[in-house]
């Protein structure tokens, strides 16, 4: 028998995986612009997406992982 996902259930997992890349960024010492900057976006875009205001896809979350020197395979 399978796990039912929630919403609920998948906006909590959303809210670990974010919490761990501001996280894994604030120890590493890189503000929020510097990622951004990387990233080629704007710094306001990037906030948005470690506040969970806007949807990160998984091609910008390899990115993410990537400049922060983790697995993304680990964040889940």
């Amino acid at each position: 028998m399978s796990k039912k996902i929630t919403i609920e259930k998948l906006q909590l997992k959303s809210s670990k995986v974010l919490s761990e890349i501001a996280e894994r960024r604030q120890e590493l010492g890189i503000s929020q612009a510097d990622l951004a900057y990387q990233l080629n976006m704007t710094p306001s875009g990037y906030f948005k997406i470690e506040k969970g205001e806007s949807k990160l896809d998984l091609i910008r979350l390899f990115e993410i992982a990537h400049y922060l020197n983790i697995d993304a395979k680990k964040l889940f």
